[in-house]
């Protein structure tokens, strides 16, 4: 197969994006053609945004001169608008979504239609609703859905430091999952969201269909506030000096309350089946699709009526 293969941890690198270098070299010693695209930094968390102010820059980089703080080397350049090959594409101001579009539909032509896209792995769990609609690594696979293309959505269940044979062989087994999924599609199936417990036996552990555990934020627990607050003076009417108070806010997420609810999470759940060390496959379709039973003209003024 010709796999895409997108990402929300950017570029490889050993703190932020560990794991998609040895994914992709799996996906290649299993006989595929892999295209690479990744955003230039870090989109955790933007779900299937699109930055539509934003120009990207796609640039097409030797997979071998990246450094483990996810930088790389300058090379000579490569013949030919879309490199030699060897090469992956790194796009600034791209996202997931972004780097999909782009994978599909403008810097892979060369190399024929694209067969299916996988996005991730993830540094980390994609189990729960509320995960599944905040992530990047989803929403690169919702893009592909929404282009026509079958996609599987890879996370790798951990953000802590993890020796390499266990990533080599979550990656073995991803692949054996992704070629058995392509094997057995279902119809009804849009796209497969993957969990991969990071740990040793991994491969000899079971592999099973999961629901997505329903879950809610119990809390605000994304932002905290600054300490210092200020005012924001700017000239107003007759040159009077108009003040706005302002707050200021910081990404801080404190996920203690969420952990525990994944940790009671029921069986057959993806939160549960992953933490409970099997790897979680979720079949899902990208909808947000209506409820049924309400339709018709809605008489607003029912209330006046009484």
């Amino acid at each position: 197969m010709h796999i895409l293969v997108v990402n929300d941890d950017g570029p490889p690198s050993k703190r932020l994006s560990p794991y998609i270098r040895p994914f992709v070299d799996a996906l290649e010693a299993a006989g595929h053609l892999v295209s690479v695209a990744t955003p230039a930094a870090s989109r955790s968390w933007i779900g299937k945004a699109h930055l539509i102010e934003a120009s990207l820059t796609a640039t097409y980089v030797d997979k071998d001169s990246f450094e483990e703080d996810g930088t790389y080397r300058e090379y000579r350049d490569s013949d030919g608008l879309e490199g030699n090959g060897n090469e992956w594409v790194v796009v600034t101001n791209g996202t997931p979504a972004s780097c999909t579009q782009l994978g599909l539909y403008n810097l892979f032509t060369s190399r024929g239609p694209i067969d299916l896209v996988v996005s991730g792995p993830n540094h980390g769990r994609n189990a729960s609703t509320i995960y599944n609609l905040s992530s990047g690594t989803v929403g690169g696979a919702l893009e592909a859905v929404t282009c026509g293309k079958r996609a599987i959505a890879v996370s790798f269940g951990s953000k802590d430091e993890q020796p390499v044979e266990t990533i080599c062989a979550a990656s073995r087994l991803t692949v054996r999952v992704i070629q058995y999924l392509s094997r057995h599609w279902d119809p009804n199936v849009e796209l497969y969201n993957l969990n991969v417990p990071m740990r040793a036996d991994v491969e000899s552990r079971p592999v099973k269909y999961t629901r997505t555990l329903p879950i809610y934020w119990p809390r605000g627990c994304l932002y905290a506030e600054n300490e210092i607050n200020g005012t924001n003076g700017v000239n107003g009417v007759n040159g009077m000096q108009m003040h706005h108070k302002q707050r200021h806010f910081k990404w801080s997420a404190d996920l203690v309350d969420m952990k525990k609810a994944l940790q009671a999470a029921e069986q057959g759940t993806d939160a549960h089946t992953v933490l409970d060390g099997c790897t979680s496959v979720t079949p899902l379709r990208a909808n947000l699709w209506h409820v049924p039973g309400l339709e018709g003209e809605l008489d607003i003024d029912i209330d006046t009526h009484v």
